[in-house]
């Protein structure tokens, strides 16, 4: 089973640089790409992944106001990595 991943940095090379380093991982598939806060409170609720891979420093919303919207919206949550 693999995990579903979504990925949300605000800096295109190191999203694509993560991208590309995940895709090496058997188990991992990456459904999803985002470049701030707002995209990613998207991505989460849209796809329901079982992995985020959040930036921390982004605009519209910061890493740590995503997963208080996402946990405040209710349901599952993802596991969260900074």
């Amino acid at each position: 089973m693999s995990i579903r991943t979504v990925i949300v940095d605000d800096e295109p090379l190191a999203l694509e640089e993560l991208a590309f380093q995940l895709a090496s991982v058997e188990d991992v598939t990456v459904i999803g790409k985002g470049s701030n806060g707002l995209q990613a409170v998207e991505l989460i609720e849209r796809l329901k992944p079982d992995l985020v891979m959040l930036d921390i420093q982004m605009p519209g919303l910061d890493g740590f106001q995503v997963v208080r919207k996402v946990t405040e919206a209710g349901g599952d949550v993802p596991k969260i990595v900074f």
